[in-house]
């Protein structure tokens, strides 16, 4: 990879490339949501009634891909790989604020200058954002909108509604095809409930600023929709019991106001009359924020469901099962439909010809994700009055981590992992809590002892083998297991290859663990 990638294309898929002019341009509309996972919509399997109804909508009017892997599960590198479509280790955005250290420059690393939107903009797109960005690389043809004062911290449909109509309105004035990226906050964990929130974490993320009043206090609305906790099923990961039921049932109201902001959205759009030239994307940035989840490298934090509409272009109620996606080919395919030249120095590779539900000529089997950096702040989780003085004050663990994903297994590889050192904090720290807090006292006596549990979060083991279909919660490690020992060779051949394309810098101490096995 870091090279330029060019795959042949079905016909109808080359019909969908066939953009002669800028006047005839799509307009792109990318939508992300923030913290949730594969699951979490009805579209894809959520049983609750009527979380996701605009989503569910969206999908059924297009194709909705099930098997599409984030580059890493924390907000920051996996936006920008979004943008960039790079991986993290080759734009050197690593960690959640974390700039490139000296010893990955002189690795050979060479961060980008340019992202998809920058690519557009300077294609003669009219660009913007709206919510959460979290790339260094964009550039944008209007300031971004909707900072957290202005949207109720990204949780307030009404807002997104009015922003998304003022940029399409200066869009049409500008008479140019445009690119919005409207990025919901949604379901991020600790504004999930709009019930006994501490209004100091309000006042941290404003950074002192104030809000306009809502009739409840709160600078966003309550949920239209508050779930009942006995009605939650609880991943298989997790004990299923009142305790874990009670915090889905927060995520699930904040998983429902997510899609009313993407229901305002999509609303300003038709009001637009641009709806018909306009591909809407929508993904999450990475799972939900539990531990085993958000910074972790299971599918329940790095898979996302990616539904793409193309109306009159993409055949509607497509499902895509068969094919492995990556966030880093999202650029590179944006790039391709809107008639622009190949990406310089990406990972990743157009998916067109998926969309026109033809994947002969798709090549890639499995889906790169890592994980470099995480956050200690012990009183992150636990005493909200300290947060605003915490905030700028992290301290950066490095817990190198490596996977690979297919459409049946998940490889893992914890670089970090010796069987003593613990992560200094996991997010997802509530629910690591109530591992260790219960350790016997399970409600579903069919789960693993809770505090052993909590030690395999905190500790991994460096090698991890599952098989995702028989065993969708990763419970069951086959790294060791006799019967699994070809498919362990075959990802360690993939990992190093990878690896070596990519130029990562733990390459070394993957050969030299793999090697010494």
């Amino acid at each position: 990879m870091k090279h330029h990638i060019i795959i042949a294309l079905a016909s109808l898929a080359l019909s969908l490339l066939s953009f002669a002019d800028t006047e005839q341009r799509p307009n792109v509309l990318l939508i992300t949501a923030d913290d949730m996972g594969w699951d979490s919509l009805g579209c894809t399997g959520n049983t609750m009634s009527g979380i996701s109804p605009n989503l569910d909508t969206l999908a059924s009017e297009g194709i909705l891909i099930e098997h599409c892997f984030i580059s890493t599960p924390i907000c920051g590198p996996s936006r920008e790989s979004l943008y960039t479509g790079q991986f993290p280790q080759t734009s050197g955005y690593m960690g959640h604020g974390v700039q490139p250290p000296t010893w990955w420059k002189n690795a050979g690393g060479t961060r980008p200058e340019t992202s998809i939107t920058t690519e557009l903009k300077n294609a003669g797109y009219f660009t913007g954002c709206v919510g959460k960005h979290g790339s260094t690389a964009c550039k944008f043809s209007m300031p971004a909108m909707g900072a957290p004062h202005q949207t109720g911290l990204g949780r307030d449909p009404a807002k997104y509604y009015e922003f998304v109509r003022e940029f399409l309105g200066r869009a049409k004035e500008e008479g140019k095809p445009f690119y919005l990226a409207a990025n919901a906050h949604d379901p991020h964990r600790y504004w999930a409930r709009s019930r006994g929130e501490n209004p100091n974490w309000f006042k941290a993320m404003m950074h002192g600023k104030e809000w306009s009043p809502y009739p409840n206090g709160k600078p966003y609305p309550d949920p239209q929709t508050e779930y009942d906790p006995a009605d939650c099923v609880v991943p298989p990961a997790y004990p299923n019991d009142s305790r874990f039921k009670a915090e889905l049932s927060s995520y699930y109201d904040s998983v429902n106001r997510m899609d009313e902001v993407v229901g305002g959205v999509l609303k300003a759009l038709e009001e637009s009359g641009m709806a018909e030239n306009t591909i809407v994307i929508f993904l999450s940035d990475h799972g939900m924020p539990w531990a085993m989840s958000k910074w972790a490298l299971y599918p329940s934090g790095t898979k996302t469901p990616l539904i793409v509409r193309w109306p009159g272009k993409i055949q509607s109620e497509l499902r895509n099962a068969d094919s492995v996606v990556s966030v880093v080919d999202i650029a590179p395919t944006i790039a391709a439909l809107c008639g622009l030249p190949v990406m310089e120095q990406v990972d990743g590779m157009s998916f067109a010809e998926l969309l026109g539900g033809n994947n002969t000529n798709w090549t890639r089997r499995a889906a790169f994700s890592c994980f470099n950096y995480m956050n200690n702040l012990p009183e992150y989780n636990q005493q909200f009055d300290d947060y605003a003085v915490d905030l700028y004050q992290q301290v950066e663990q490095y817990r190198p981590s490596r996977a690979l994903n297919t459409t049946r297994y998940t490889y893992v590889w914890n670089g970090w992992s010796d069987g003593e050192t613990e992560q200094p904090r996991t997010m997802g720290g509530e629910v690591t809590a109530l591992l260790r807090k219960n350790a016997n006292k399970a409600e579903d006596s069919s789960y693993p002892n809770y505090a052993e549990r909590a030690d395999f979060i905190l500790q991994r083991v460096p090698e991890e083998l599952y098989d995702t279909k028989k065993d969708p919660g990763c419970l069951n490690n086959l790294a060791l297991n006799p019967e699994y020992q070809t498919v362990l060779k075959s990802f360690q051949k993939n990992m190093t290859q990878l690896l070596e394309e990519s130029t990562d810098h733990e390459l070394a101490n993957y050969r030299a663990f793999t090697q010494g096995k």
